[in-house]
C-alpha cells in the first residue's frame, strides 16, 4: 500500500477545509473566528487541517493549508515531502483570482516539478467562471488539468482527488544525473 501526501491548498474562502471534511470522516481543523470586517464566512483556518482517507488500496494524507499570505510559513512546512498538491480557486468569486494567481506563483516557484491538479471549486454556483478564464486568470500551463469540483459534495471530491493521484501513478519520476567530481581527480 502506498501512502500520499497531498496538500490541499488555495487563497482564503476557496473550500479547502470543506474539502477535507467532507471526504475525511475525522478530520482535525485549526479554525478560528474571523477577525476581519468583510465577513465572507465566521472561521478561518490558521494553521493547517489534516484528514486521512483511502483511495482504492491506497492511503492518502490530506494537508489543508491556510489561505491568507501572512501563514505562508505554514505553505512552506506543509508542503515538505509533498507527492502533489491540489490547488484551489473559488470560481464563482472573480475578485479572489488576483490572491489565487500570487499562490499559485508562490507554490509554481517554490515546486516547479511537484505534480497538481486546479479545482475550480463552486461550480455548482450560477455565476461561475469558466475553466478557460480561470486558466488564463491564473497562468495555468495547459498541461495541468482544471476539474470542475463542489467541495461539499463527496463524488466531486473523490474524482478530483482520484484525477491527482492518477497523475502521480503515471508519472515517471524526474531523474538528474550529476557528475561524480570524485571521478575527476
Amino acid at each position: 500500500m502506498k501512502i500520499f501526501k497531498i496538500v490541499v491548498t488555495g487563497p482564503y474562502n476557496a473550500g479547502k477545509t470543506t474539502l477535507i471534511k467532507t471526504i475525511c470522516s475525522e478530520a482535525l481543523t485549526t479554525d478560528r473566528k474571523v477577525s476581519r470586517d468583510d465577513l465572507v464566512k465566521s472561521t478561518t483556518t490558521v494553521a493547517l487541517d489534516f484528514g486521512l482517507m483511502r483511495i482504492g488500496n491506497h492511503m492518502v494524507r490530506l494537508f489543508g493549508t491556510p489561505g491568507q499570505s501572512r501563514f505562508q510559513f505554514m505553505w512552506r512546512t506543509l508542503s515538505i515531502g509533498m507527492d502533489g498538491y491540489l490547488f484551489m480557486v473559488d470560481s464563482s468569486d472573480p475578485m479572489s483570482l488576483n490572491d489565487a494567481l500570487h499562490m499559485y506563483m508562490f507554490f509554481r516557484s517554490m515546486h516547479p516539478t511537484t505534480l497538481h491538479v486546479i479545482a475550480a471549486n463552486k461550480y455548482d454556483k450560477e455565476k461561475k467562471l469558466s475553466l478557460d478564464v480561470i486558466r488564463s486568470a491564473l497562468k495555468v500551463p495547459d498541461m495541468i488539468p482544471i476539474h470542475p469540483t463542489i467541495a461539499y459534495n463527496k463524488d466531486s471530491v473523490i474524482n478530483v482527488l482520484n484525477a491527482l493521484i492518477r497523475l502521480i501513478q503515471n508519472s515517471s519520476p524526474i531523474v538528474i544525473k550529476h557528475s561524480n567530481p570524485a571521478k575527476n581527480i
